[in-house]
């Protein structure tokens, strides 16, 4: 379309006419940007749906992929006041009896005499030591390191060394520093009685703490003894009470733990106090647990057909292209809203990636398991919905299924974790199936729309966003160079007309004054 242009000086508006030329020039532009916003968008769609394929894989390894996962457990015992237990997961179940409880595993424990000074009063235990004389005439004035053979119960020795020191350190620090040592001792002072007690962390008989003068441990007999301690010829610190071991019967077994909480098979009991009546402890398979686990598995499958289901059937709005800058200028935020959800709606209708897992997937959970005794989801009260517009989702019957779970958790385990025998998947376990078919699509559709970290060069729709974008570019430095030509034309054009006005006002001029 040509401009007419009519009165040039002092009439002409350059700037609106190269604006309204240069909106016709960017029209092959806007197409371009419209092209890359499109890119980007199918890029974010094919990377959330891939997030969800990727989440529904993890659930699956780490739920109804794992075997441990069908073998949770319920634990009862008949006398919770006297003995609790849990169980780790197991393939079986079993029933156990403690007959009787006859002691409790208890720690070894020393205890000072009071801690007192050279005239017999009590010390503040605040104080630096080096302004304490404890009875006996002992003043630690510098550093010192205490040095300790420390036994377990398990029978362990290890030397632990602290060093403390006069001049910075009260009798609450050496304490705190004990506590934080590998003495394996909680101690505390008690200022009623004045008394330093040490208990062992660990329950049981042979624990024991000698003191060690050997080398630069010389010196922590004194202080021992200054603050209380007494120890035999060995040195070996002489406890207020030995430590034991619990002691009971179980299945007519009699046995003795260090601790009041050890593990016996599958089961973990704690003793919590002594006994001669027989409590019961049995296990039993937690269908509940089972059940949830199973459910999770369901409703995050769904919810990933669901996403890929709408993904690939929406209907693609032909008319409504992305808008630009100027076109958004325009608009409220809410209509710039409405038009992005047409815009952005079938950019992945008839995905062939997508619908290809959709189909595969189906089709995994749809087919046999060789082998397995349960070889069907069906068997177990899980079905695919009858309404065509659910897309395939799964339902779940409660009462068929947890009764499956309690009958034979075995068979139903086997169905999901079979691992099969070769590269065939006829029996392979369903979650086997889907974690090999859901890896093949991220696979693929990162191979299309690549990752968050992933430079354009890596996938295929990155290539087309920088091969856009050297377009996008191109036309751009185009456009400038169109826009001063015509700016330049204009100009030109102004400077001929105003000569051309300035000719005619002379000639006017002349004819007047003849």
């Amino acid at each position: 379309m040509v401009n007419r242009l009519n009165g040039f000086t002092g009439v002409m508006d350059i700037e609106t006419t190269v604006k309204k030329l240069m909106d016709a020039e960017r029209l092959p532009l806007n197409k371009l940007l419209a092209q890359k916003q499109i890119n980007e968008w199918q890029t974010q769609q094919y990377r959330d749906l891939n997030l969800l394929m990727d989440d529904f894989r993890k659930q699956i390894t780490d739920g109804v992929g794992l075997v441990s996962s069908f073998n949770a457990k319920a634990v009862s015992s008949s006398n919770e006041n006297v003995v609790t237990a849990t169980s780790s997961n197991s393939t079986s179940n079993v029933v156990n009896t403690i007959d009787e409880i006859t002691s409790l595993a208890s720690s070894a424990r020393w205890t000072s005499n009071a801690v007192v000074n050279s005239g017999g009063g009590a010390i503040d235990p605040t104080a630096k030591l080096n302004t304490i004389t404890f009875n006996g005439g002992y003043q630690l004035s510098g550093a010192q390191k205490l040095q300790f053979d420390v036994t377990t119960p398990e029978g362990a020795t290890s030397t632990v060394s602290i060093d403390i020191d006069g001049s910075t350190d009260s009798l609450n620090d050496v304490i705190k520093k004990i506590n934080n040592s590998g003495v394996g001792v909680s101690a505390f002072y008690d200022s009623a009685t004045q008394k330093i007690v040490f208990t062992n962390k660990a329950t049981g008989s042979g624990a024991n703490v000698k003191i060690n003068e050997s080398g630069a441990g010389a010196g922590t007999k004194n202080f021992m003894q200054a603050i209380g301690f007494t120890s035999d010829a060995s040195n070996n610190l002489i406890p207020s009470s030995n430590g034991s071991d619990a002691s009971f019967k179980i299945n007519g077994l009699t046995t003795t733990r260090k601790s009041n909480t050890f593990t016996i098979g599958d089961v973990t009991y704690t003793l919590k106090q002594t006994s001669a009546t027989p409590i019961t402890v049995s296990t039993t398979t937690d269908t509940n647990k089972v059940f949830d686990n199973i459910k999770a598995f369901v409703d995050k499958y769904n919810e990933l057909i669901g996403k890929i289901n709408e993904r690939v059937t929406q209907k693609k709005y032909r008319d409504f292209q992305p808008l630009t800058d100027e076109q958004k200028d325009s608009m409220k935020e809410e209509q710039i809203k409405k038009w992005e959800e047409k815009a952005t709606s079938g950019l992945l209708r008839g995905d062939g990636v997508l619908n290809g897992v959709l189909n595969k997937m189906r089709l995994e959970l749809g087919n046999p398991v060789d082998g397995a005794s349960i070889n069907l989801l069906s068997k177990i009260g899980i079905t695919t919905s009858k309404d065509y517009l659910e897309g395939g989702k799964l339902i779940i019957d409660e009462k068929k299924l947890k009764q499956a779970i309690q009958d034979d958790p075995n068979a139903v385990a086997n169905l999901f974790t079979q691992p099969g025998s070769g590269t065939d998947t006829k029996d392979q376990g369903i979650a086997v199936r889907l974690k090999n078919t859901l890896k093949s699509a991220i696979d693929d559709v990162t191979k299309k729309a690549g990752k968050a970290f992933y430079s354009s060069q890596q996938f295929s729709l990155g290539k087309s966003l920088l091969d856009l974008n050297k377009r996008i570019g191109n036309f751009e430095d185009r456009l400038i160079q169109i826009e001063d030509r015509y700016y330049r034309q204009f100009s030109a054009m102004e400077n001929a007309v105003q000569r051309a006005n300035a000719q005619s006002a002379q000639l006017m001029q002349s004819f007047g004054g003849q």
